[in-house]
């Protein structure tokens, strides 16, 4: 049975070389850095796990042999690109959006356009100054109502269904 052969970089290519160019190994801590390539494997196994992934699909994309090597690895790369894929790990910190992006979603979901809304409040107010600090409050405040307004309507429009009697 062939063994697997770790994957190492092409000749002249040293990784070390590779994440100071990047700026990511930080400050020297006696010899060494704080940040060192073996810090990049345990960050992918962290999170993978934390992610939900099975231990033993972690284990076999980092290159090691364990008991279910064969079993997984006859599920084939496209069926592990896939886990991958699904984990979503992501090396960027994911953005949490704002209050007023959150609020122009749901009113894209009703089939309004919020920039529309926002741009009538504002065209129906010329002598209103806004500070940029209440900027935010006040599309909120708009949008809000907006979407209300939007929900009323169409609460109206659905008719009530009559309770069946038996």
């Amino acid at each position: 049975m062939r063994q697997p052969i770790p994957k190492r970089p092409p000749d002249g290519l040293n990784l070390a070389k590779l994440m100071a160019q990047a700026g990511l190994l930080g400050s020297k801590v006696g010899r060494r850095y704080s940040m060192r390539p073996h810090s990049i494997r345990k960050f992918f196994r962290t999170q993978m796990a934390a992610l939900g992934v099975q231990t033993d699909y972690i284990e076999y994309m980092m290159g090691h042999i364990i008991s279910t090597y064969h079993d997984i690895q006859m599920e084939g790369i496209e069926f592990l690109r896939g886990v991958y894929a699904a984990s979503g790990l992501c090396i960027k910190p994911k953005t949490k959006p704002s209050r007023i992006e959150m609020l122009k979603e749901m009113v894209r979901a009703l089939g309004l356009n919020p920039e529309e809304i926002l741009t009538k409040e504002a065209l129906t107010m010329p002598h209103r100054t806004v500070i940029m600090a209440g900027r935010d409050e006040s599309q909120i405040e708009t949008l809000l109502k907006a979407l209300k307004h939007k929900l009323k309507q169409e609460l109206a429009e659905t008719p009530m269904p009559t309770p069946k009697t038996v």
